[in-house]
């Protein structure tokens, strides 16, 4: 007969029928087993193609990087609006609607009629690159390393946030077995990335800086800064990796990057150009003091099936515009909030 498995909490039994139960704190306030909007909230727009909402984690970081690496390039510019995921942005009505997972970022790209949402970090990422036709190889073989450094980031990032990130730092009791669990796979992983590095490659993909590395970079960046496990991880041990991570960090747009949607007394809480870099912040003393002006929003709710756009009654005043390629200038631009300003 198997001895039965010691269990945390003492005495604690798998049931036979899982049942949800309210979780504590701010995290376990957002989560619940179904998806969908819990309340009607209106998207700010502004006048650029690109509207991005989105947070200064990780995955957000990953596509201001790159569009400010874009704005360098080519003078490409866009609207990034901050959503504050606790204060339950993600779950309005418009941004389900762009994002049916709810989870940031979300691009809306309103060149089109009706613009296209696009969701997931790395698939904007790719989306983007592919738009402005840079940051993507043109030779197919590399093209593919590319995607293929893209779509492994993809399936390691459960491991550095939701596993490591979060039993080591944000867990509200300590658990050795989940600590040590995903702890050998982060190194695991870090191992790897150190190892494909060490060939002389100045880049993932070799000579050529690639959405691969700005889909990569955020989530050493994360370990570093918001685990504060360099220490723990032994990360100056990746010798590699840490040289690479030092020169994606002394990139402009990446100074930049990291700043749009962010925390801390830097932070561009909502980016439109690039003169918002050299302006207070909503988080410094004056501007925090002050209530934020009204935002002007456009009720549009995209539609699951096909992206197909309506305008259904909600808590906001409608507003006479459409959203294509020929109403470009006659777009509200709001600049300076939203609903949860934060």
């Amino acid at each position: 007969m198997v001895a039965p498995k010691p269990s945390f909490p003492e005495g604690y039994e798998v049931p036979e029928v899982w049942k949800f139960v309210e979780q504590e704190g701010k995290m376990g306030g957002m989560n619940r087993p179904t998806a969908g909007a819990r309340h009607d909230q209106a998207l700010p727009k502004g006048d650029h193609e690109l509207q991005l909402y989105s947070l200064g984690t990780p995955n957000g970081v990953k596509v201001t990087m790159l569009l400010e690496e874009l704005s360098d390039l080519k003078g490409v510019d866009y609207d990034a609006w901050k959503m504050d995921i606790f204060k339950l942005d993600q779950f309005g009505s418009e941004f389900v609607a762009a994002n049916p997972n709810s989870k940031i970022p979300v691009l809306l790209d309103t060149s089109y009629d009706p613009p296209v949402r696009v969701f997931e970090s790395g698939h904007i990422l790719k989306f983007i690159a592919e738009k402005y036709d840079a940051f993507v190889p043109a030779d197919f073989r590399a093209k593919t390393e590319c995607y293929n450094w893209l779509f492994w980031l993809q399936g390691a990032a459960p491991y550095f946030g939701g596993g490591f990130g979060h039993f080591y730092k944000y867990a509200p009791v300590s658990i050795q077995y989940a600590v040590d669990r995903f702890t050998l796979e982060t190194k695991r992983l870090l191992d790897v990335l150190d190892k494909h590095l060490a060939d002389g490659k100045t880049w993932l993909c070799g000579d050529e800086y690639t959405i691969a590395d700005i889909c990569v970079w955020p989530w050493i960046m994360c370990i570093v800064k918001f685990y504060s496990a360099k220490t723990f991880l032994q990360l100056d041990d990746y010798t590699n990796l840490m040289a690479w991570y030092a020169r994606v960090e002394a990139r402009p747009a990446t100074t930049r990057g990291i700043r749009v949607n962010g925390f801390g007394d830097d932070a561009v809480t909502n980016r439109h150009s690039k003169a918002d870099f050299n302006r207070s912040t909503s988080t410094s003393p004056a501007a925090a003091a002050a209530p934020p002006p009204p935002v002007a929003t456009l009720p549009l709710q995209l539609l699951p099936t096909g992206g197909r756009l309506s305008s259904p009654a909600t808590t906001t005043t409608p507003l006479p515009l459409r959203w294509g390629r020929r109403t470009r200038a006659r777009r509200t631009n709001c600049v300076r909030g939203l609903g949860h300003h934060t």
